[in-house]
Order: structure tokens, then sequence, then C-alpha cells
């Protein structure tokens, strides 16, 4: 037996000899994955693991490796100090580049639309998040991102808890937490998806309509793809051309900024902490916000606590992959746990499904397919400029699907056929198994 510790944390030594030994007793090896010492760039979100390199990362660092131990493990138990309600941004990276461990077909999953499997085996899965005082909403959105990751990485069993790190009781939990992923029994249920939950996490708080009129507003763009590419990008010009009408000043700052310290990592947190109003508007990776929008978060985070700054309101504008606009509701949260944690008000969220329909070529262009959301940025540029939150209408209409979910996952496979022709991949490959063959030693098909 093969436990996997994928350590978002930096200085929890024992938390993590309590799940070295625990595993230990029941007879199993221990790799033991420091991430925050490890490095790792970000997710490109170009989808090559799909099409280009099926199954496998095209990225040459060390998360190939890490990703082969996750498919020969038994159990991998994700570590993370809790960072507004989600992942800290070591594990964060890594977890975003775990897509290849899926196959890019889709199909419907307990109502809603998930991808397929790549592998017919995978490991048991076991999320355990750090915080000093977590209270009901934070439990509840970390529960909600593991049972999240838990469907979309495919495992058949999974748990999570959430300890102090001083918790008393962490040891016997995280032992019987790992007894139960060893030995496959008392599994937390997959959760289902509730339809209400996307409208709750999209609600701006009351306290909106106490918060003076933006006159500026910055739109931090979470796509790592290059410069006017991204559906992101794509959403987030049409909400600034929208704003500028109605006399709020706007600027399109880019999380790739953030990918290490230094004079642009600066200049680009200025500009998010110099605004009014922080529009987040970023893809879904892997159920959450990408690891590079929770860095500058995390960094402007610091900086408000440090500085005074005009900043007030945050919103959020988001896309996923899945026809489901509902798959947003997580990194939603996410956004307003870091605005109260901040002490900024959460003026609504904004949340698309289908989003590379789009593809990053301006809005107006795809106007046939995408009329209503078209209108939800009108709507929600009147609304902010009028010194409300995010209206239910706007967001009503910017969740309505581009196209139906049968209908998506019928024609979603003719985008990965000709992504895969142009880089010379036949069809039959897209399914392929190579971390499979590399645990069989099979040299030639993992290649």
């Amino acid at each position: 037996m093969q436990v996997v510790i994928l350590d978002g944390s930096t200085d929890q030594p024992a938390i993590v000899q309590h799940i070295a030994l625990a595993g230990q007793a029941l007879g199993a090896e221990i790799a033991h994955y420091a991430l925050a010492d490890i490095a790792l760039a970000p997710c490109l979100g170009d989808f090559e693991c799909w099409t280009k390199t099926p199954g496998r990362c095209r990225t040459r660092d060390a998360a190939p490796d890490i990703t082969q131990a996750i498919h020969d493990a038994d159990l991998v138990v994700f570590l993370t100090p809790l960072v507004f309600g989600g992942y800290a941004f070591a594990l964060k990276k890594l977890v975003d580049r775990l897509i290849p461990l899926t196959d890019s077909f889709f199909h419907e999953q307990a109502g809603t639309t998930r991808h397929q499997r790549r592998y017919a085996r995978y490991p048991a899965m076991l999320f355990i998040g750090l915080a000093d005082q977590p209270d009901a909403e934070t439990r509840s959105l970390f529960a909600e991102l593991a049972g999240g990751n838990a469907i979309n990485l495919q495992t058949p069993w999974f748990r999570s808890l959430l300890l102090t790190p001083q918790d008393a009781m962490a040891q016997p939990q995280i032992e019987s937490a790992i007894r139960a992923g060893l030995t496959a029994t008392e599994a937390t249920p997959l959760p289902k998806l509730d339809r209400r939950a996307l409208a709750r996490a999209c609600a701006p708080d009351p306290a909106t309509a106490n918060c003076p009129v933006p006159r500026t507003a910055a739109i931090l763009i979470g796509s790592a793809r290059p410069k006017g590419t991204s559906t992101s990008e794509s959403l987030a010009r049409a909400l600034a051309a929208n704003l500028e009408r109605a006399g709020i000043a706007s600027k399109l700052v880019y999380a790739i900024s953030f990918v290490k310290d230094g004079r642009m990592a600066d200049k680009a947190l200025a500009e998010l902490a110099g605004a009014d109003l922080l529009i987040v508007a970023a893809p879904l990776y892997v159920d959450a916000l990408p690891a590079l929008v929770g860095r500058a978060l995390e960094q402007l985070g610091a900086h408000l606590a440090e500085k005074v700054s005009p900043l007030r309101q945050v919103v959020g504008l988001l896309n996923c992959g899945f026809p489901e606009a509902d798959h947003n509701r997580s990194a939603l949260r996410i956004l307003r746990a870091f605005a109260h944690a901040n002490g900024l008000v959460w003026a609504g969220g904004l949340a698309m499904g289908a989003g590379e329909i789009i593809h990053g070529q301006p809005l107006h262009r795809a106007r046939f397919v995408a009329r209503a959301q078209i209108r939800a940025l009108r709507l929600a540029a009147a609304d902010l400029a009028a010194g409300r939150g995010i209206s239910q209408e706007a967001s009503r209409a910017m969740a309505r699907p581009l196209l139906p979910a049968w209908l998506f996952r019928l024609v979603a496979p003719l985008k990965w056929w000709w992504m895969a022709r142009r880089h010379g991949v036949a069809w039959r490959e897209l399914h392929a198994r190579p971390l499979a063959a590399a645990a069989a030693g099979n040299p030639d098909e993992a290649a």
C-alpha cells in the first residue's frame, strides 16, 4: 500500500507525522511532498495535456512525477492551511496541474456534466484543512470544495477533515480517516448539486447599499493564457466597456504578473489596491480559482492589512468549461470570503458555463449564443454604477446556458478532435493512459 501526502503547509510537522505514522501502522509506504519547497509552474490552461500529449502535462517540472505517484497510490492526502476557505497557493498550484488524470470527454453524472474517467483505477482521497477558528461558512465551503474535487478527480472514496493546528483530537481523527481510506470503509457520500447554491453565492451583501458609488475599477484577469486569447479577458473587456459608459474608469490587471515576486507583481498589486472596485474575471480550475489568482488575493490581503486603500467592493466574474454555470459556486464563495476577511463588501457575482465556446473572441462576435451574457454584463455595469450590488436579474442572465447540456456533451468531442488534429494526434490517442503504462513498466506506451 502507498500513501501520498500532498503537503501545502509550511509549519505543520506534527500533522504530517500523524498522517505518516497512521499509514505506516497499516503497512503503507509514505511519500511526502512538501510542496512549498518544490518548484512548480502554474497551469497554463491550454488543454494540451488532453490534445497534444494526452494524459501528460507538457511542463517539465516535478508535477508529472507527483501525478504518477498519485496514480500509483492507494490513498492521497491533501493537506493545506485554509486561505479564504480554499487551498493555499502551494497546494493549489499542484491541484490545477492534475487534470491529465481525467479524460477530456464529458458525460452526465448525478444530473450535471463531468469529465469521463481516463483510468480504470483511482486512489482514495483525504482532504485535511487547517484553520485557527473556522466558522460554519468556512466548514461548509471546505467540505463543498473537497467534494467537488473528489468528483472531478474521480476518486472512489473521500473524506474531508477541518482541524485546528493545535486540535487535541487531531491524531485520532487522522488515524481513523487513514484507516478508513486504506480499507475503503465509511466513505463520505459524493455531494449532490444544489441548484440554489449558485444564486446564494452570487447574492451581494446588504451592505453594498451603503457603499459609495465606485469611480474606478481594477479587473484581475485570472487566465494564464496569452493576453487577448482567454474567455476571462473577453468577458472582462465587455464589462469594462459597459462600466466606462456608466462613468467607471476600468483597468485590466493580469494574474500572470504574480508568477514571481518583483517589480511586475508590485505594480499589479498597486493597481488592484488603488481602485474603488475589484472585479475578478477568471476561469474555473478544478472547482476553484486558479492558483495565481489565489496568490494575487493573498498578497492583496496582506497589502490591505498594512496600508490605507480606496478599495471597498469585490465582484466575481467567472466562467467554467462545463455547460452548467453552477460549477462556479465554490470559487465565488472563496471570493466572498476574501472580501469579508479584508473588511470589504461583496458586491455580487456573475458566473457562466461553457466558456470555451467564447474562446477569447470579442463577446459581440458570439452574440448568437451569448445574448443573455451580453445583457447580463450591461445590467451588472448599471447596477454597480448606481451604487447597488449585482442584481438577481443580471446573475440569472449570466448563468443562462450557451448550449443545452446534452447538446454541449454531444458536440464537445469535435473541439478536442480539431485541437488534436492540429497537433498531429490521432483520435484514439486522446484516451491514452500513460501513467498506467508507466506503472506497468511499459516505457514505450508511457512516452
